[in-house]
Protein backbone atom coordinates (compact mmCIF):
# COMPACT_ATOMS: atom_id res chain seq x y z
CA UNK A 1 0.00 0.00 0.00
CA UNK A 2 1.22 3.48 -0.79
CA UNK A 3 2.71 4.89 2.44
CA UNK A 4 0.92 8.21 1.84
CA UNK A 5 -2.40 6.35 1.72
CA UNK A 6 -1.92 4.07 4.72
CA UNK A 7 -4.94 4.30 7.07
CA UNK A 8 -4.54 5.94 10.44
CA UNK A 9 -4.34 3.67 13.50
CA UNK A 10 -7.25 5.39 15.25
CA UNK A 11 -10.65 5.91 13.60
CA UNK A 12 -12.91 8.59 15.07
CA UNK A 13 -16.71 8.66 14.87
CA UNK A 14 -18.11 12.09 15.87
CA UNK A 15 -21.22 12.32 18.02
CA UNK A 16 -23.26 13.61 15.09
CA UNK A 17 -22.62 10.33 13.26
CA UNK A 18 -22.78 7.99 16.28
CA UNK A 19 -26.20 9.16 17.46
CA UNK A 20 -27.89 9.64 14.09
CA UNK A 21 -30.89 7.26 14.35
CA UNK A 22 -31.30 7.18 10.56
CA UNK A 23 -27.83 5.72 9.94
CA UNK A 24 -27.37 1.93 10.07
CA UNK A 25 -24.45 0.73 12.25
CA UNK A 26 -22.37 -0.29 9.24
CA UNK A 27 -22.68 3.23 7.81
CA UNK A 28 -21.19 4.62 11.02
CA UNK A 29 -18.35 2.10 10.83
CA UNK A 30 -17.78 3.00 7.19
CA UNK A 31 -17.61 6.71 8.11
CA UNK A 32 -14.85 5.90 10.62
CA UNK A 33 -12.85 4.01 7.99
CA UNK A 34 -13.27 6.79 5.41
CA UNK A 35 -11.98 9.34 7.93
CA UNK A 36 -9.05 7.05 8.80
CA UNK A 37 -8.18 6.68 5.10
CA UNK A 38 -8.38 10.42 4.39
CA UNK A 39 -4.98 11.64 3.21
CA UNK A 40 -3.24 14.96 3.78
CA UNK A 41 -5.50 16.57 1.18
CA UNK A 42 -8.61 15.60 3.15
CA UNK A 43 -10.21 12.89 1.02
CA UNK A 44 -10.39 9.09 0.98
CA UNK A 45 -9.33 7.35 -2.22
CA UNK A 46 -10.63 3.82 -1.51
CA UNK A 47 -12.93 2.09 -4.00
CA UNK A 48 -16.08 0.15 -3.11
CA UNK A 49 -14.20 -3.06 -3.84
CA UNK A 50 -11.40 -2.18 -1.41
CA UNK A 51 -13.84 -1.23 1.35
CA UNK A 52 -15.97 -4.32 0.78
CA UNK A 53 -12.92 -6.56 1.39
CA UNK A 54 -12.10 -4.75 4.64
CA UNK A 55 -15.54 -5.38 6.16
CA UNK A 56 -16.66 -8.54 4.30
CA UNK A 57 -19.57 -6.69 2.70
CA UNK A 58 -20.63 -6.66 -0.93
CA UNK A 59 -19.58 -3.70 -3.12
CA UNK A 60 -23.29 -2.92 -3.61
CA UNK A 61 -23.76 -2.68 0.17
CA UNK A 62 -20.75 -0.36 0.42
CA UNK A 63 -22.22 1.76 -2.39
CA UNK A 64 -25.57 2.02 -0.60
CA UNK A 65 -23.92 2.90 2.74
CA UNK A 66 -21.77 5.54 1.01
CA UNK A 67 -24.87 7.04 -0.60
CA UNK A 68 -26.58 7.08 2.82
CA UNK A 69 -23.68 9.02 4.34
CA UNK A 70 -23.71 11.46 1.42
CA UNK A 71 -27.48 11.97 1.66
CA UNK A 72 -27.14 12.92 5.32
CA UNK A 73 -24.33 15.37 4.59
CA UNK A 74 -21.51 13.47 6.33
CA UNK A 75 -19.42 12.93 3.20
CA UNK A 76 -19.23 14.36 -0.32
CA UNK A 77 -18.55 12.05 -3.28
CA UNK A 78 -16.41 13.43 -6.10
CA UNK A 79 -15.70 11.52 -9.34
CA UNK A 80 -12.52 12.61 -11.16
CA UNK A 81 -12.53 12.02 -14.92
CA UNK A 82 -9.92 12.51 -17.62
CA UNK A 83 -10.33 14.45 -20.88
CA UNK A 84 -12.07 11.46 -22.47
CA UNK A 85 -14.64 11.21 -19.68
CA UNK A 86 -13.12 8.03 -18.21
CA UNK A 87 -13.19 7.70 -14.41
CA UNK A 88 -9.71 8.28 -12.97
CA UNK A 89 -10.49 8.28 -9.26
CA UNK A 90 -13.33 8.57 -6.78
CA UNK A 91 -12.78 10.88 -3.82
CA UNK A 92 -14.75 10.69 -0.59
CA UNK A 93 -14.53 14.00 1.27
CA UNK A 94 -15.36 13.94 4.97
CA UNK A 95 -17.70 16.83 5.79
CA UNK A 96 -18.20 18.42 9.20
CA UNK A 97 -21.09 16.47 10.84
CA UNK A 98 -23.93 18.24 12.50
CA UNK A 99 -23.85 18.01 16.31
CA UNK A 100 -27.01 16.67 18.02
CA UNK A 101 -28.07 17.34 21.58
CA UNK A 102 -25.74 15.50 24.00
CA UNK A 103 -27.09 12.08 24.99
CA UNK A 104 -28.14 11.56 28.62
CA UNK A 105 -25.40 10.40 30.97
CA UNK A 106 -27.28 7.23 31.89
CA UNK A 107 -27.25 6.27 28.20
CA UNK A 108 -23.53 6.74 27.58
CA UNK A 109 -22.20 5.31 30.88
CA UNK A 110 -18.99 7.27 30.28
CA UNK A 111 -16.68 7.34 33.34
CA UNK A 112 -15.35 10.72 34.46
CA UNK A 113 -12.04 11.77 32.93
CA UNK A 114 -10.32 11.81 36.33
CA UNK A 115 -11.40 8.22 36.94
CA UNK A 116 -9.80 7.13 33.65
CA UNK A 117 -6.52 8.85 34.45
CA UNK A 118 -6.32 7.52 38.03
CA UNK A 119 -7.30 3.96 37.10
CA UNK A 120 -5.60 3.56 33.75
CA UNK A 121 -4.06 0.29 34.92
CA UNK A 122 -7.54 -1.24 34.91
CA UNK A 123 -8.89 0.44 31.75
CA UNK A 124 -6.48 -0.46 28.98
CA UNK A 125 -5.72 0.39 26.30
CA UNK A 126 -6.65 4.07 26.42
CA UNK A 127 -6.53 6.27 23.32
CA UNK A 128 -4.07 9.17 23.34
CA UNK A 129 -5.07 12.05 25.60
CA UNK A 130 -6.71 14.89 23.69
CA UNK A 131 -4.77 18.16 24.21
CA UNK A 132 -6.66 20.48 26.52
CA UNK A 133 -7.09 24.24 25.98
CA UNK A 134 -3.81 25.95 26.85
CA UNK A 135 -1.67 22.85 26.15
CA UNK A 136 -1.08 23.77 22.51
CA UNK A 137 -1.73 26.92 20.49
CA UNK A 138 -5.29 26.99 19.23
CA UNK A 139 -5.59 26.32 15.53
CA UNK A 140 -7.68 28.70 13.47
CA UNK A 141 -11.11 27.25 12.79
CA UNK A 142 -12.03 26.84 9.13
CA UNK A 143 -14.64 29.25 7.95
CA UNK A 144 -18.01 27.77 7.09
CA UNK A 145 -19.07 27.97 3.49
CA UNK A 146 -21.63 30.67 2.94
CA UNK A 147 -24.89 29.35 1.42
CA UNK A 148 -25.25 29.96 -2.30
CA UNK A 149 -28.49 30.78 -4.05
CA UNK A 150 -27.29 29.34 -7.37
CA UNK A 151 -24.25 27.55 -8.79
CA UNK A 152 -21.54 29.35 -10.74
CA UNK A 153 -21.74 26.86 -13.63
CA UNK A 154 -24.78 27.37 -15.91
CA UNK A 155 -27.11 28.63 -13.15
CA UNK A 156 -30.11 28.96 -15.45
CA UNK A 157 -29.91 25.28 -16.44
CA UNK A 158 -29.46 24.18 -12.84
CA UNK A 159 -32.63 26.14 -12.02
CA UNK A 160 -34.55 24.02 -14.53
CA UNK A 161 -33.05 20.83 -13.13
CA UNK A 162 -33.97 21.83 -9.57
CA UNK A 163 -37.57 22.67 -10.54
CA UNK A 164 -37.91 19.25 -12.16
CA UNK A 165 -36.24 17.14 -9.48
CA UNK A 166 -38.90 15.63 -7.19
CA UNK A 167 -36.97 16.08 -3.93
CA UNK A 168 -36.16 19.50 -2.52
CA UNK A 169 -33.83 18.62 0.37
CA UNK A 170 -30.25 19.89 0.70
CA UNK A 171 -30.08 22.31 -2.21
CA UNK A 172 -26.62 23.49 -1.11
CA UNK A 173 -25.18 20.00 -1.62
CA UNK A 174 -26.81 19.85 -5.06
CA UNK A 175 -25.30 23.23 -5.99
CA UNK A 176 -21.83 22.05 -4.94
CA UNK A 177 -22.26 18.79 -6.87
CA UNK A 178 -23.37 20.70 -10.00
CA UNK A 179 -20.36 23.06 -9.83
CA UNK A 180 -17.97 20.13 -9.39
CA UNK A 181 -19.55 18.21 -12.26
CA UNK A 182 -19.67 21.21 -14.67
CA UNK A 183 -21.97 19.34 -17.08
CA UNK A 184 -21.82 20.34 -20.73
CA UNK A 185 -24.98 21.26 -22.63
CA UNK A 186 -24.93 17.82 -24.24
CA UNK A 187 -24.74 16.14 -20.82
CA UNK A 188 -27.58 18.28 -19.48
CA UNK A 189 -29.67 17.42 -22.57
CA UNK A 190 -29.15 13.74 -21.71
CA UNK A 191 -30.13 14.26 -18.07
CA UNK A 192 -33.65 15.54 -18.78
CA UNK A 193 -35.23 12.52 -20.51
CA UNK A 194 -33.45 10.09 -18.17
CA UNK A 195 -34.72 11.92 -15.10
CA UNK A 196 -38.30 11.98 -16.42
CA UNK A 197 -38.19 8.24 -17.08
CA UNK A 198 -36.90 7.54 -13.59
CA UNK A 199 -39.56 9.73 -12.02
CA UNK A 200 -42.30 8.06 -14.08
CA UNK A 201 -41.07 4.59 -13.05
CA UNK A 202 -41.58 5.24 -9.33
CA UNK A 203 -44.89 5.27 -7.51
CA UNK A 204 -43.58 7.83 -5.01
CA UNK A 205 -40.53 9.68 -6.44
CA UNK A 206 -40.32 12.07 -3.49
CA UNK A 207 -39.68 9.07 -1.24
CA UNK A 208 -37.61 6.74 -3.39
CA UNK A 209 -35.49 9.10 -5.49
CA UNK A 210 -32.10 9.91 -3.91
CA UNK A 211 -31.12 13.44 -2.97
CA UNK A 212 -30.31 15.57 -6.01
CA UNK A 213 -26.63 15.77 -4.99
CA UNK A 214 -26.42 11.96 -4.90
CA UNK A 215 -28.12 11.74 -8.29
CA UNK A 216 -25.57 14.16 -9.78
CA UNK A 217 -22.50 12.69 -8.05
CA UNK A 218 -23.50 9.18 -9.08
CA UNK A 219 -24.26 10.21 -12.70
CA UNK A 220 -27.59 8.41 -12.35
CA UNK A 221 -28.78 9.56 -15.77
CA UNK A 222 -26.29 7.01 -17.16
CA UNK A 223 -27.96 4.12 -15.31
CA UNK A 224 -30.10 3.38 -18.36
CA UNK A 225 -30.01 3.93 -22.10
CA UNK A 226 -33.46 4.23 -23.66
CA UNK A 227 -35.21 6.36 -26.21
CA UNK A 228 -36.38 9.79 -24.96
CA UNK A 229 -39.91 10.17 -23.65
CA UNK A 230 -42.22 11.39 -26.40
CA UNK A 231 -42.78 15.13 -26.18
CA UNK A 232 -40.17 15.65 -23.42
CA UNK A 233 -37.61 18.41 -23.67
CA UNK A 234 -33.96 17.36 -23.74
CA UNK A 235 -32.62 19.82 -21.16
CA UNK A 236 -33.20 22.71 -18.86
CA UNK A 237 -32.94 26.45 -19.36
CA UNK A 238 -34.98 29.61 -19.54
CA UNK A 239 -36.32 28.60 -22.95
CA UNK A 240 -36.22 24.86 -22.45
CA UNK A 241 -38.50 23.79 -19.63
CA UNK A 242 -38.85 20.08 -18.91
CA UNK A 243 -42.26 20.19 -17.22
Amino acid sequence: MDEARRPAYWAVIPAGVRYDPELPPNAKLLYAEISALADSRGFCWASNGHLSKLFSLSPRTIRDLTAKLAEHGYITVEVVRDDKGEVVERRLWVDQPRIPDPPPADFCHTPPADFCRENNTRILPLPPMVPQPGDVPAKPQPQKRAPKSAPVWKPERFAGFWRTYPRGEDKQAAIRAWDRLKPSDATIDAMGPALLRQIAALENPKRYMPYASTWLNGRRWEDEDKAPVAGASSGWGEDREVL
